[in-house]
């Protein structure tokens, strides 16, 4: 019954979308839809890296026809309508917008799609018209084989360091020139004026095998046991009430539905289990991050910040989850991998007590994974689509 609901609602949106294309032969000529570049994340967010690219645009290129895909229920919305146009996911408006527009931007594939699945099996097909820029939602270390060409046909596929790159090109056989090593637009505004917390944050990532589970389910898994162990441990709370500290942790969108299985045990502990704070305004407050296989761990560790990685599952994760990719956690990463709680918290009393500097081992991997900082992402992004038009 499930599957045979799936493919009516696929029925619905492939008429939908047919008849887009068919009025959008005309559309495109409107002033609604001439030239149009559309950019999204995932329809229900705008804090990564098309955000940034979006408001780039509408501040020093005006004369781009730009429009953003974010739901007005949204907690972001407020901040694209304050830049331009923003259409409703779903809408009509949404199928005329994907079928004319002359550039798709996204973080993700198809983000700005009316289905993802659905319709990059279409692109695999050729059947979606216009150019297709994946600025990516971070820097990619792991290795995804669904993002090799043709099962993925875009235009520009952005990368930031070296060595991704060259992994990139070595392995996910896209035509010479779409894989550009330009960087994430959102690195343009890591260095801006801000004010950091005495806080340390929990920001991990979520787990496939986790996604559609029943409550209980979730409370059995080693996912929760780990982090619920650590948010407990009794050190936890003893070090932050002798440095002054707070404590955060962020829930990631595919696991916020779990937040209740969590409960603070400290008033310094906080669980946070919606996108209504920005997350790159996390880093920057932030002195300490803990993570598990998050590629967020980039954005910090180019800070020049410490970190640590909770690698608890890892082998459970590669072998579930993603493949590994060019970068060891061990070998290559920015901090210390931990196994069990009294690891994590080792690491946070070390930080802690020598005032959150990161030890030079891991500011030598830095600087020499990181290409020299700049601040002109966002207009190499620019430059390049319309190199492609």
């Amino acid at each position: 019954m499930k599957r045979f609901c799936r493919y009516i609602r696929y029925a619905g949106m492939l008429f939908r979308y047919a008849l887009a294309l068919l009025i959008g032969i005309f559309a495109r000529h409107t002033p609604a839809y001439r030239d149009l570049w559309l950019f999204a994340e995932r329809g229900y967010d705008a804090q990564d890296n098309a955000f940034f690219l979006f408001q780039f645009v509408r501040q020093k290129h005006p004369e781009i026809h730009a429009a953003y895909l974010i739901g007005r229920e949204c907690p972001d919305y407020g901040n694209i309508i304050r830049l331009g146009k923003a259409i409703e996911p779903g809408s009509f408006s949404h199928y005329l917008a994907f079928a004319c527009a002359k550039v798709k931007i996204s973080t993700h594939i198809m983000g700005y799609s009316p289905h993802m699945y659905l319709f990059t099996k279409l692109d695999s097909h050729r059947l979606v018209p216009g150019r297709k820029v994946f600025l990516q939602h971070g820097i990619l270390f792991n290795h995804i084989p669904t993002l090799y060409y043709p099962r993925i046909r875009v235009n520009l596929f952005v990368c930031s360091a070296e060595r991704e790159y060259q992994a990139i090109l070595d392995h996910y056989g896209h035509p010479q020139g779409v894989v550009q090593p330009i960087g994430l637009c959102r690195y343009d505004h890591l260095f801006q004026e801000h004010t950091e917390k005495r806080q340390i944050l929990i920001l991990p990532t979520w787990r496939a095998a986790l996604r559609d589970c029943s409550r209980e389910a979730f409370q059995a898994s080693a996912y929760f046991h780990f982090f619920d162990s650590l948010l407990r441990h009794p050190q936890m709370a003893e070090f932050l009430e002798q440095y002054h500290y707070t404590l955060l942790a962020q829930l990631h969108p595919e696991m916020q539905r779990f937040a209740a299985c969590f409960s603070s045990v400290h008033p310094r502990i906080k669980i946070q289990a919606t996108n209504t704070q920005n997350v790159q305004q996390l880093l920057l407050e932030s002195k300490l991050l803990i993570t598990d296989y998050s590629s967020i761990f980039f954005d910090f560790a180019y800070l020049g910040k410490p970190l640590a990685y909770y690698a608890f599952d890892e082998a459970y994760f590669f072998a579930t989850h993603y493949q590994r990719g060019y970068f060891d956690l061990e070998e290559d990463g920015f901090g210390p991998v931990c196994r069990n709680p009294d690891e994590v918290l080792q690491f946070i009393k070390e930080r802690l007590a020598d005032n959150m500097r990161v030890p030079a081992l891991y500011r030598a991997r830095a600087k020499g994974f990181f290409p020299p900082r700049r601040t002109d992402h966002c207009s190499r992004t620019v430059s390049a689509i319309r190199a492609l038009l």
